[in-house]
């Protein structure tokens, strides 16, 4: 087994050019597996004394002709869900609170009545996704993909 070697790595030639641009996946619905989860703490950039969590999921697009025309062999898309929490910080479940989670979660079989949930269920769990773009506030010639709506795969 050979050691990997930094410096070897470093002073290695390469030929050709890399690409500048990420083609985003196309705009469109198609079923998805939610690859992974995090949860992520976020302050406002005017007001950095208001914040909370969002959880963000990125979620492996199926479709087989999206992978050929990306050339990938996976097409990883995310979807942010700001979370609303109470005063001691845990999930509110209260009327109207937490709305694009209980969607999320009603689009994969985990919003039953009576049955506990954990975050730690989702990934795995597929659904059908509506991917949108959005253009970088910096630059809009930079394209994001990114998850707007996720329905039952059904």
């Amino acid at each position: 087994m050979s050691v990997f070697d930094p410096n070897a790595f470093l002073d290695m030639p390469v030929e050709g050019t890399n690409d500048t641009v990420i083609v985003p996946c196309p705009v469109g619905e198609y079923l998805a597996v939610v690859e992974k989860i995090t949860v992520r703490p976020w302050t406002k950039k005017d007001d950095p004394s208001q914040g909370g969590l969002a959880l963000d999921i990125i979620w492996n697009i199926e479709d087989q002709s999206v992978k050929e025309f990306l050339d990938r062999e996976k097409v990883n898309v995310k979807q942010g869900i700001m979370l609303d929490l109470t005063e001691s910080g845990t999930l509110d479940m209260g009327k109207g609170r937490n709305v694009s989670l209980g969607r999320l979660r009603e689009a994969v079989g985990l919003n039953n009545p009576g049955q506990a949930f954990s975050f730690n269920q989702l990934p795995g769990q597929m659904a059908k996704v509506k991917v949108d773009h959005r253009p970088d506030k910096n630059d809009p010639t930079i394209i994001f993909a990114e998850i707007k709506a996720v329905t039952k795969a059904s």
